[in-house]
């Protein structure tokens, strides 16, 4: 195992980690980006729509900040919404200053980038500006393990294409490989967005909170062999969403806000799931008299109209559509400087909880990653830059030790994953109940098992050991979300329980949090918000992490 040693360590190379990467190289200090895919390739940045929320001014900012928690559903981290309302407009304008192709319009700007993955505008614009200051990048890494303790920080990476561990060395580590929509069988995000940050972050000892909120968008093109494109959300509201029958979906289940798909994904998901999956009716979105001003109604809906309507021919004819895994709003605690529960360790972007409570609203994930990028950079850097930090090479032997767990396993094929992806699509999506989240902890901890089988081959090969260190990884955060899932026993925001289907502030207004036990095993608390008169809700009526060990596995 060969070592190498930074002053900072990013983890991911998406908005977030790049943001971060140019706070810490800007303190001066030695800054290494690893990522397991080539750096800013295959990220959730690239391929989102390029939409940031932010623009100046006071009547503008409030309407964010309230539009925002309204979209929350009572759980935002107010703290952490008025920092995004208040630096986004500055980061804006920054990328503009670098040299973003982008466009400011209605309190957004939007990346122009090649449709449909418009992120990637914004992704070069920050690998540009990162090489420029000399950050290092180190793509095709899986990162497998992340130790944090006296002063020092470490992780464990299996480098493929020379089949080498690497042990990295340093005095602060951010986080920012968020994101485990490719947990569920439909998604729009890149396939090997499996949690990973989650897993590494939890380990490390740091707390996770809000992991049962996933957000699926609902207006994404469906059909055999077809790509579940995002539909532009405000194009929605210009044209009709019908089902098979021509019952108009948005009257039919009373969704009133609008933009229906970006202010009210959350429900909009939940009709298009009964209507797809339950009444057995397909979903049409229906464009063909849409005017051309309807078309601009935003620079995204107008980028896509070209391949809308060439390739899917959605100027002409309805279009299939159908909800996809989108966004996880939980992850690692954070406090304003983007600092985790583990002292050294920080977080930002997808991989950090909080902002956006029950339900994430249209353009703020973009936004989030700059912001507390930015702040995450800054802090981690000042951490490693503190004086007497930690010894480094204490670290090393625990390295090599958690490296050699991670090859005695056997090959798995691919099926397993797919195998857990329909599991988590079918009782973990976007309607859930006890029966069914019971029935995939015990699936999910079958493929555990199957996964930790010893293996008869000597040596795994590089992609036989990336598959089951996925796998393994998957399988961990998957049971973090179920877990979470299974406990709040009320629905909200993207949480839907179809045998709690209220909201209950007076008892679940609050985060569960979990952390690992010193037996390996998750426990889990419940953190009340506050009310305004300054008393605390009631909290769930029952301990909720008996019932799980009661009738299934952990």
């Amino acid at each position: 195992m060969s070592q190498v040693s930074f002053d900072v360590i990013v983890i991911g190379s998406g908005a977030a980690g790049l943001r971060a990467a140019l706070s810490a190289r800007t303190a001066g200090l030695s800054v290494c980006v690893v990522s397991k895919g080539s750096p800013g390739k295959s990220t959730c940045t690239g391929f989102s729509a390029g939409v940031m929320a932010g623009s100046a001014g006071a009547e503008k900012s409030d309407t964010h900040l309230q539009n925002t928690l309204t979209s929350g559903r009572g759980l935002n981290e107010r703290a952490l919404v008025e920092i995004l309302v208040a630096e986004a407009p500055s980061r804006l304008d920054e990328l503009m200053r670098w040299g973003i192709h982008a466009d400011f319009k209605n309190g957004y700007l939007f990346a122009k980038g090649r449709p449909p993955v418009l992120g990637e505008e914004i992704v070069r614009c920050l690998l540009t500006r990162n090489a420029a200051l000399g950050t290092r990048f180190w793509g095709n890494l899986l990162v497998t393990d992340l130790f944090v303790c006296n002063g020092a920080a470490g992780v464990n990476a299996y480098e493929k294409s020379s089949g080498e561990w690497v042990a990295l060395t340093a005095g602060a580590v951010v986080m920012a490989a968020g994101g485990a929509s490719a947990l569920f069988l439909r998604t729009d995000n890149p396939r090997r967005i499996l949690g990973d940050g989650y897993r590494l972050a939890l380990e490390a000892g740091a707390l996770l909170q809000d992991m049962e909120f996933v957000q699926f968008y609902p207006l994404c093109l469906s059909g055999p062999g077809t790509t579940p494109l995002v539909i532009p959300p405000r194009l929605a509201d210009c044209g009709r969403l019908l089902n098979d029958d021509k019952e108009d979906i948005l009257e039919k289940y009373g969704v009133t806000e609008r933009p229906a798909g970006e202010r009210a994904r959350d429900l909009l998901s939940q009709a298009l799931f009964k209507e797809i999956y339950r009444n057995r009716k397909n979903v049409w979105l229906d464009l063909s008299n849409l005017s051309e001003d309807d078309w601009r109604v935003d620079p995204f809906a107008a980028s896509l109209r070209g391949l809308l309507s060439g390739r899917y021919g959605a100027g002409s004819r309805p279009v299939r559509v159908a909800p996809a895994a989108h966004h996880s709003m939980g992850g690692a605690r954070i406090d304003a400087t983007g600092a985790t529960s583990v002292p050294g360790l920080f977080a930002a972007g997808e991989a950090a909880g909080g902002l956006h409570g029950a339900n994430r609203m249209g353009g703020n994930a973009l936004s989030e990653t700059l912001v507390f990028g930015a702040r995450a950079g800054s802090a981690a850097a000042a951490w490693a830059n503190r004086p007497g930090g930690g010894d480094r090479s204490t670290l090393l032997k625990e390295l090599r030790e958690k490296a050699r767990k991670w090859s005695s396993g056997a090959p798995i094929g691919v099926e397993l994953k797919d195998r857990l992806r329909k599991i988590m699509w079918e009782d973990a999506g976007i309607i859930r109940e006890e029966k069914g989240l019971f029935r995939a902890l015990e699936a999910v901890k079958e493929i555990q098992n199957e996964a930790s089988i010893p293996s008869s081959k000597p040596e795994l090969n590089g992609k036989e050991l990336l598959d089951l260190i996925e796998l393994r990884s998957a399988a961990s955060v998957a049971t973090l979300i179920l877990e979470a899932a299974l406990m709040r026993r009320e629905s909200r925001g993207s949480h839907f329980r179809e045998d709690f289907p209220d909201q209950n502030d007076a008892q679940w207004q609050g985060h569960l949090q979990v952390h690992l036990a010193p037996g390996g095993e998750n426990a889990w608390q419940f953190e009340p918000i506050p009310k305004g008169d300054g008393s605390m809700v009631a909290g769930p009526i029952e301990p909720a992490r008996p019932l799980i060990e009661k009738r299934g596995p952990h």
